[in-house]
C-alpha cells in the first residue's frame, strides 16, 4: 500500500490504520480449507489452454446492490482481455462505539452482462483487493469474495478470516487452480455475478469502550477489485 494514501472513514478510523504490521500479506489461495472455495464442474466443456479472443468482448454494469450502491461507478477491461476492474467507493463493518447494529455485516453485489465471441468462455481465475481496519483484542473479522453465473449451481467463494489485536492495511491475491475454475456456459448469455462481503464480530471486546472495523478498499477515492480471467474455446457444434 502506497504510504502516501490515505485511508478513507472517520478520524479515529483514519488515525488509527498503519500502527502496526498487516495481518495478511498477498497470498496464493486455491482449493484450501482457508480459502473454502467452493466449485462445480462447468455447465459446459471447453477446450483447454485457448489465448484470450482477439476481439468482440464486452462488460457492462447490469445491476448494484448491497453496501457498494451507487458508489460503484465502473467496471473496465484490459486491453489484452485477461483481466477487468471494478470500481467503487470504500465500504465499511464495524462493532463498538458510534456503529449501528447492522453496520457489523456489509455486503455488496454487481451483476455484469458480458459479451464474448462465439465459440469462446470464460472463468474467473484470480483476484486481487485490499483494505485497511482495526480490531480490539478479541475481536474478529472477514472478508469473503465470491462469484457464479445466473442460474448455474457452481459457486467460487474465497474467505479471509481476521482476528485482532490488528490494524493496518491488508492486501490479497487469491489464485484458483485450473480443476476448480467455473467456466461460462457455453453459447448462452449468463450475468456474471459478483459478491464482496465484510463481517465484524466483537467477540469478547468491550464494545461500550472500543470500536473494531474492516474497510474495503484502500483510498478515499475508492476501491478497485481486480478479476482476472481464464479462457477455453467451446467445443463444436
Amino acid at each position: 500500500m502506497d504510504a502516501a494514501r490515505q485511508p478513507f472513514g472517520t478520524a479515529e478510523e483514519r488515525n488509527s490504520v498503519g500502527k502496526g504490521s498487516p495481518l495478511f500479506t498477498p497470498v496464493l489461495i486455491a482449493g484450501t480449507a482457508a480459502a473454502l472455495v467452493a466449485a462445480t464442474l462447468s455447465p459446459a466443456p471447453a477446450t483447454p489452454g485457448e489465448t484470450p479472443p482477439p476481439d468482440g468482448v464486452s462488460l457492462e454494469l447490469a445491476t448494484v446492490s448491497g453496501a457498494c450502491g451507487s458508489h460503484w461507478t465502473s467496471v473496465a477491461l484490459s486491453g489484452d482481455r485477461t483481466e477487468f476492474s471494478l470500481f467503487s467507493g470504500e465500504f465499511t463493518s464495524r462493532v463498538g462505539v458510534g456503529s449501528k447494529p447492522d453496520e457489523s455485516h456489509r455486503n455488496c453485489q454487481i451483476a455484469l452482462s458480458v459479451r464474448v465471441p462465439t465459440g469462446y468462455t470464460y472463468a474467473i481465475a484470480g483476484t486481487d483487493y485490499e483494505g485497511h481496519g482495526s480490531l480490539e483484542k478479541g475481536a474478529r473479522g472477514q472478508v469473503r469474495v465470491e462469484n457464479y453465473f445466473q442460474g448455474t449451481p457452481g459457486k467460487s467463494s474465497v474467505t479471509h478470516p481476521f482476528a485482532g489485536p490488528f490494524q493496518g492495511g491488508w492486501k490479497e491475491a487469491d489464485v484458483i487452480f485450473d480443476s476448480a475454475l467455473l467456466y461460462a456456459p457455453c453459447g448462452e448469455n449468463r450475468a456474471l455475478n459478483l459478491n464482496i462481503a465484510l463481517r465484524v464480530e466483537a467477540g469478547t471486546s468491550d464494545t461500550s469502550t472500543t470500536r473494531s472495523f474492516l474497510t474495503y478498499g484502500s483510498t478515499p477515492s475508492g476501491a478497485e477489485t481486480v478479476y482476472h480471467l481464464a479462457w477455453k474455446r467451446c467445443p463444436a457444434a
